[in-house]
């Protein structure tokens, strides 16, 4: 049995430290690693499609661009990888290893550090500094009623945003502040990581940019349920 949604020391540890580093305005990116991403890098090497369980298209571009990121990672201090341990139980990493497309000198944190969150509050502490720093949120049309002030909200693709992400990238780098640090929020599925690989190369010594996943998605009118909306033991303000 998986217990990818059971809280750890190690998760707890890493989102206190992405609180702390945002308090004290020190930019840094996350992004995140699941059984999507690599089953799109697997199917790739295969000459598979298919799509993940969110509609999510294994596109052959973005398994490029997700190959890419595990092979050449960035190796900057304030650039962190997220994976989800469960893949290795499901067999993906061996598989990728057999195909020469996994990388060992990545050091990951959890990727579920803000599922972790969401369930028992602590992510409330992030919600309090994007309605008090300036934020910017990148996702599909159905999260846009989240009730965070974010200084500008940019509309991505309910699914396969690596599409557009030419369209996305200009419109982050055009809302950027000049001056202070923005906290960039990205629930845009696999594509986040290729997004946020671009705009860090341009923007993460000033900026942070967060490849957040689904926790919202339990405060919003949706069609889909996720397991974890049923773990959330303190709900948010939102």
């Amino acid at each position: 049995m998986s217990h990818v949604h059971d809280t750890n020391d190690s998760s707890v540890k890493f989102f206190q430290h992405i609180i702390d580093s945002i308090k004290e305005n020190k930019p840094l990116s996350f992004v995140r690693y699941g059984d999507g991403e690599l089953l799109c890098m697997i199917n790739l090497k295969k000459g598979l499609g298919g799509q993940n369980a969110d509609g999510d298209a294994y596109l052959p571009d973005l398994g490029e661009a997700l190959k890419n990121s595990i092979m050449h990672p960035i190796k900057e201090e304030n650039f962190h990888h997220g994976f989800g341990a469960h893949c290795t139980e499901a067999g993906f990493v061996r598989e990728l290893e057999r195909q020469r497309i996994w990388n060992f000198t990545i050091n990951f944190e959890d990727a579920f550090v803000f599922i972790h969150a969401g369930i028992d509050g602590r992510l409330q502490k992030l919600i309090e500094l994007l309605n008090q720093k300036h934020s910017i949120f990148v996702a599909p049309k159905y999260l846009h009623d989240i009730n965070i002030n974010f200084n500008k909200v940019i509309e991505a693709p309910t699914t396969s945003a690596f599409r557009d992400s030419v369209r996305l990238e200009q419109e982050i780098d055009d809302a950027l502040h000049k001056s202070d640090m923005s906290i960039v929020i990205l629930p845009i599925g696999m594509s986040a990581i290729p997004v946020i690989h671009s705009l860090y190369k341009k923007h993460g010594d000033k900026h942070t940019f967060l490849d957040f996943g689904s926790p919202f998605d339990a405060y919003v009118k949706s069609d889909v349920h996720r397991s974890h909306f049923d773990k959330i033991q303190n709900k948010l303000d939102l």
